[in-house]
């Protein structure tokens, strides 16, 4: 299977920005995420996010890490967070970012360690 979003993901890492991300659902109407976005800073982050990363306790698992940018900041705020995705470019991404503790993995076969915190 393709690997689309997290190919976007490197693209945008290495400087290779093009084009934003369109999603397609029977759900909803068409989408488009701004690939900036998924790199964004604390400060740049909505409040609902903020107030996510603020009641962090412990070690922390970010579940569908995308761009790493929650596991970053919580990682320079000294928290031992992993962060997890299904998707290998998602994963190369947040390492060439400088996330200590990556795993390539979905949820439902991750069950190697217990946290404190799930995001």
């Amino acid at each position: 299977m393709q690997d689309v979003f997290g190919t976007a993901l490197l693209d945008y890492q290495n400087g290779n920005y093009s084009e934003d991300i369109r999603t397609y659902s029977s759900l909803d109407e068409e989408d488009v995420l701004p690939l900036p976005y998924l790199f964004r800073n604390y400060e740049d982050m909505p409040p609902l996010e903020k107030k996510a990363l603020e009641v962090c306790k412990g070690k922390v698992l970010d579940i569908g890490c995308g761009a790493g940018s929650h596991s970053l900041y919580l990682q320079q705020q000294g928290f031992d967070v992993t962060a997890l995705d299904s998707s290998a470019g998602a994963v190369r991404t947040c390492k060439i970012r400088g996330i200590e503790q990556v795993v390539h993995s979905n949820i439902y076969d991750f069950k190697e360690r217990k946290f404190d915190t799930l995001l």
